[in-house]
């Protein structure tokens, strides 16, 4: 087998690990209208279980890029990938204790995610350069856990639609054989560079790219990219969490609910692969302003017309603009001006923003137990407003340091 083949078989292979581990996590919120009415779980109880496991699987993903750095072959990718398959075993759950078997569940599969992730990166980046690019290396990395996790509610809902909570077992089955296939493929972890290699200043070179210049200066901070992070999150975890639930409410099927949530996601997702293009030619912020007030206005005539099978048609629409954005904000962190130093801003940014956006997504919760789920819903196109008034400003704020460095450079000629 020669070195190509092997690099693209590896790549292929960490891809679809990353695929099958999110859409793993994103199956809870596909079948969890069945699960609270099998069970007798209140709103309240299930949106706790989406919570832990958004604060599970993004907290200790922190904590777990720290362990076996010096290691160079992979253990964590396979025990991920074990543990993810506890949400398979939600037919085990008893009428007793209820509560706390689904929260062991979650956790366990949290742990599974978080372990996964760091070292899935470092298989990708120990691809020799030669082989594969590592820009189409890395974005087909993160596109395979994006669309996992979109894909998730679909599968999660028609599995158990179709076959009831043992369905899910199901999905062991492709988890068998990418363990097999990856006891077989040799993968290999990179190191940690010290930051005093030639390879960690090996960006700071002016033969390589730097990050400022992949993206165009948006003027902010890393605290302000931050809360925009926070927001657009928020509206996005309660759509993805609570719509199937939503559409249950609404007599609509478990497959249709998951279905509905896979087409935000599956929007999300090509909507920030388009918008990466499209910054290139008008700036950032400017640029996630015009989506984000145009995709409200969407996603409202969605939620008001949800009660109708044909409005499923705004779903993908609204997840396309109003979900694009987080991928910029992070590509931006990376350079913001802030005093975090880039793997605390990293960890920040990705798993504290998705973390806040999941007490957010309990508050939805409390609110449409006592207010109706449908008011719960409306959360998401406020955040979103709030988002979009914090673009407007630091749109104006840019404007005027614009202003003021043009003016400058005309006076010093």
């Amino acid at each position: 087998m020669t070195r190509h083949l092997l690099a693209y078989r590896q790549l292929l292979l960490l891809t679809a690990i990353h695929f099958t581990v999110d859409m793993l996590s994103g199956t809870l919120p596909g079948f969890l209208p069945e699960l609270r009415r099998e069970y007798d779980l209140s709103l309240v109880t299930g949106t706790a279980l989406l919570t832990l496991c958004s604060f599970s699987s993004n907290g200790i993903q922190v904590w777990a890029g720290t362990l076996r750095k010096s290691a160079k072959r992979p253990m964590l990718v396979q025990l991920g990938l074990v543990l993810s398959c506890a949400i398979c075993l939600v037919c085990l759950t008893p009428h007793v204790f209820t509560t706390l078997f689904l929260t062991l569940l979650v956790l366990i599969l949290g742990f599974g995610v978080a372990f996964t992730h760091p070292e899935g990166l470092r298989g990708i980046c120990a691809l020799p350069e030669n082989t594969v690019s590592p820009a189409v290396a890395t974005s087909l990395f993160m596109l395979a856990g994006f669309s996992g996790y979109a894909t998730g509610p679909l599968l999660g809902g028609l599995l158990v639609q179709f076959f009831g909570f043992p369905g899910l077992l199901l999905l062991l089955l492709p988890v068998a054989c990418l363990l097999i296939l990856f006891h077989r493929s040799r993968v290999r972890l990179a190191l940690d560079e010290k930051s005093g290699s030639p390879t960690a200043a090996r960006p700071e070179s002016g033969n390589s790219p730097s990050p400022q210049k992949s993206l165009p200066a948006a003027n902010c901070t890393f605290r302000e990219l931050f809360w925009l992070a926070v927001l657009i999150n928020t509206g996005c975890c309660i759509i993805q969490g609570l719509l199937p639930s939503y559409l249950a409410e609404l007599d609509f099927s478990l497959g249709f609910g998951g279905f509905s949530g896979t087409l935000f996601g599956l929007g999300a997702g090509l909507g920030a692969f388009g918008t990466s293009f499209l910054i290139r030619r008008v700036p950032v912020i400017r640029c996630l302003t015009l989506e984000i007030l145009i995709g409200i206005p969407v996603l409202v005539c969605y939620l008001l017309l949800a009660g109708y099978a044909a409005a499923a048609v705004l779903v993908p629409f609204a997840g396309l603009l109003v979900g694009a954005g987080f991928p910029q904000l992070v590509v931006l962190a990376r350079t913001a001006p802030g005093k975090l130093a880039l793997g605390a801003r990293m960890g920040m940014i990705v798993g504290g923003s998705w973390g806040i956006a999941g007490i957010a997504l309990l508050l939805a919760g409390v609110i449409g137990k006592y207010f109706m789920l449908r008011s719960a819903m409306f959360l998401a196109p406020a955040a979103f407003a709030g988002a979009f008034c914090m673009l407007l400003i630091l749109g104006r704020r840019g404007k005027r340091t614009s202003a003021v460095v043009a003016t400058r450079r005309g006076i010093s000629s």
